[in-house]
């Protein structure tokens, strides 16, 4: 697919708040915004996803990181963790483990400051589903042998696996995964972030192989696709 003007003026507005992110100096952020430009230039004939997937490694390669969001990975971690207690004393049901995965992924946790993270989170946690298949849900894992969570963003992650706790405890014979980045791409989960939460405890994390946004199939390593299909 051709990338749109609102595509690659977002990969260029993505590449100006890593470098804010960075606090960059001016010089080395008007490089960093440079190569990101003539980057940009050149994705003519690839999707989004594997747009970023060229671009990050790049932006990265100012730093001494190849993580250009670690730090703020690492404050979505220490919000979420915060809150979690809180959220824990609300679930009793996988529905409450459902909608308390929900409410993770739709709240930016790596912006604590801009609204008060409690009352946002009550108030995902308190709206109904507009479409709700919980029952159908239900239903699939009661004849499936295993269960697979394709992790998103950090901060989310948390709530991921107090979802797959509820579900372990409710169908103890399922065998749960959990897949995650095969490298830092935006603020998405890897190896290392489900590793320092422990995710092991509750299900087998599995390194999708993928270095972009979302799912891209072409860099999905095998093991992971015998378990995806």
């Amino acid at each position: 697919m051709n990338l749109k003007s609102d595509c690659l003026s977002c990969l260029l507005n993505q590449s100006l708040r890593v470098a804010k992110n960075l606090h960059l100096d001016e010089e080395t952020s008007n490089k960093m915004m440079q190569v990101a430009a003539a980057s940009i230039g050149t994705y003519g004939e690839v999707s989004p996803p594997v747009a970023a997937a060229d671009l990050y490694p790049k932006l990265a390669s100012f730093t001494d990181s190849e993580d250009v969001y670690k730090e703020l990975k690492a404050l979505s971690t220490k919000e979420a963790l915060k809150l979690l207690p809180s959220v824990e004393n609300k679930v009793h049901t996988i529905s409450d483990a459902i909608k308390t995965a929900v409410a993770g992924n739709v709240i930016d946790f790596a912006t604590p400051n801009h609204f008060d993270l409690t009352m946002e989170f009550e108030k995902v946690f308190e709206t109904d589903f507009a479409i709700d298949d919980e029952s159908i849900f239900l239903s699939h894992l009661e004849s499936a042998k295993s269960f697979m969570i394709i992790g998103d963003n950090v901060g989310e992650h948390v709530f991921d696996k107090l979802l797959l706790e509820s579900i372990a405890k409710a169908f103890p014979n399922l065998k749960l995964y959990y897949a995650v980045r095969g490298r830092p791409i935006i603020n998405d989960v890897t190896l290392l972030e489900a590793k320092e939460l422990a995710m092991e405890k509750v299900a087998t994390i599995v390194d999708s192989g993928v270095p972009t946004p979302g799912l891209d199939y072409g860099y999905a390593s095998k093991e992971f696709m015998k378990l995806y299909n």
